[in-house]
């Protein structure tokens, strides 16, 4: 059952986005769950990047993580 934490996760999410979207490092942005049954968004980024990423969004934490170069195989 999906409970409330995962839908104000999700709501960060979209604000977070809405501020990032065009950065060109920018690989993704997910929903992770953390190892205390909590929620966080995850930052996907090509490399360490000059984007100013808060550490969380309305109480939801920010974790960001470089994936390097993400091609289709």
């Amino acid at each position: 059952m999906i409970d409330s934490a995962f839908w104000r996760a999700r709501a960060a999410k979209r604000i977070l986005l809405d501020k990032i979207r065009n950065h060109p490092q920018l690989r993704g942005v997910g929903i992770t769950r953390l190892d205390d049954g909590s929620y966080a968004i995850k930052v996907n980024l090509a490399e360490l990047a000059d984007l100013e990423v808060p550490d969380d969004v309305d109480g939801v934490p920010v974790i960001v993580n470089v994936v390097g170069r993400v091609e289709a195989l």
